[in-house]
């Protein structure tokens, strides 16, 4: 089947995100190095996901199932995820100064919500309902990603564009699934 052979794929692609965690992002700094250096942290922690979402999808891909415990799992890591990109926003210096700042500020929040409409929707009427907690982890990650990415633009280094590939292949995916609906 095309569709299965395409989610393997993606999946194999989206696992540079694994490789991301050791390559500098920007300012020479990677994920790995970001979780240690104080006020980084919640830019860094969210890209962690990407080790368990490519663990969720081989799971998913091979067997279309999982477990209860670890719906609970996929379902409370991407929300408390969520929750740390959204405290960025907390945490940040008053109103967007910048086109930049406005597009970092608003793409992520659209992503989240987005992702939520469509987790439920999938979950209640999805023919790949069982996708949900990896679909799960895919947006709380794209959220960061994307928020990341705009704000650190033109400070790229090998890291950001390990991830860019990797958010244009969860947003594949992600769509891909939708329409498979």
């Amino acid at each position: 089947m095309i569709t299965s052979t395409a989610h393997l794929l993606l999946t194999v692609v989206g696992m540079t995100g694994i490789v991301a965690l050791s390559l500098p992002f920007a300012y020479d700094y990677s994920p790995i190095e970001a979780v240690f250096k104080k006020g980084l942290w919640p830019f860094a922690l969210p890209f962690f996901l990407s080790i368990l979402a490519s663990a969720a999808s081989v799971r998913w891909i091979i067997s279309d199932s999982f477990s209860r415990p670890e719906q609970v799992i996929a379902y409370v890591l991407s929300a408390s995820t969520a929750g740390v990109t959204l405290s960025l926003y907390v945490n940040s210096d008053g109103w967007p100064s910048n086109v930049q700042e406005w597009l970092s500020m608003i793409i992520p929040i659209a992503i989240l919500l987005f992702g939520v409409y469509g987790i439920i929707r999938n979950v209640s009427v999805g023919r790949y309902k069982k996708f949900s907690p990896v679909m799960a982890l895919q947006v709380a990650y794209l959220a960061n990603a994307v928020l990341c990415l705009i704000e650190f633009f033109g400070m790229w280094q090998a890291g950001a564009y390990c991830v860019l590939v990797v958010t244009l292949v969860y947003l594949f995916q992600i769509i891909l699934v939708q329409k498979e609906r």
